[in-house]
């Protein structure tokens, strides 16, 4: 076996280990079944087997508590513990979207782009309770699967935009053809729009609008959104709130040198 063959080997068994650190990463309340973690990753049950023993070793992974089921590890933490100060862009809007939230009464997030999938890392209550939203910061979901996402994906380049949209219909298929297509409702009404527009198209009830947070090189790397009960973000109060969605985005990207994006 040559060299660049060990090469290769070592790149792919790294990109299968990134993987299911991100897949660890989607379910840090319950964690994984090794089955079912083998099954997302495309994986052969012995592969992930021998991959999440050097996971655990290296603190990477643990196994929950009573149970046989696998997640983040405390060197996750540590690791991004040492990240935050040059990444934590939840640490310039924090005091504003607080208030934000208690003058709107609504939910408002700030999530950040992984590649195809948006991580919330901050999240403001207001006084309305929405109980069927359980977006909490740590979630990650596919871009186009809520507001901010979609606000991101469609600051893409259009051939970026189809290929990561191919990527989450493949990710969801599991919750069936009713779920796509109210996703592919969501990004027609979003482009057409110009930011994020949920029309209570993934929860009954519960609407939601995006703006993207772009990079100095106009590259979308975050987004704000705001959730309200769906007659709560009609005409003209939806108007109001992107306002103020896309000025506070404006003054995130004015301090965006403060950090290493």
């Amino acid at each position: 076996m040559t060299s660049r063959t060990h090469a290769a080997d070592g790149a792919q068994s790294l990109h299968r280990a990134i993987g299911l650190l991100r897949l660890l990463s989607a379910r840090t309340a319950t964690g994984w079944r090794l089955s079912d973690l083998a099954q997302e990753a495309a994986l052969e049950h012995s592969t992930v087997h021998r991959m999440l023993g050097c996971l655990l070793h290296e603190r990477l992974a643990v196994r929950v508590a009573g149970t046989r089921r696998y997640t983040l590890g405390p060197l996750a933490y540590e690791l991004g513990v040492a990240a935050a100060p040059h990444f934590a862009i939840e640490r310039l809007a924090g005091p504003a979207l607080a208030q934000l939230a208690a003058e709107t009464r609504d939910i408002v997030f700030l999530n950040v782009r992984s590649g195809a999938e948006s991580v919330c890392v901050a999240r403001f209550e207001g006084r309305k309770a929405l109980k069927a939203y359980t977006v909490e910061v740590g979630t990650r979901r596919p871009l186009s699967l809520s507001a901010g996402g979609a606000a991101m994906l469609i600051a893409l380049p259009r051939a970026e935009q189809s290929r990561i949209q191919a990527l989450n219909l493949r990710a969801i298929v599991r919750r069936g053809e009713a779920q796509q297509t109210a996703v592919r409702r969501m990004l027609q009404r979003s482009r057409r729009l110009g930011y994020g527009c949920n029309q209570e198209d993934i929860i009954p009830g519960i609407a939601a609008i995006g703006v993207a947070i772009r990079s100095a090189a106009g590259e979308p790397l975050a987004s704000l959104s705001l959730a309200a009960a769906g007659a709560d973000l009609a005409p003209p109060r939806r108007s109001r709130l992107l306002e103020r969605l896309n000025a506070e985005a404006r003054r995130i990207e004015a301090q965006l040198g403060l950090l290493r994006y």
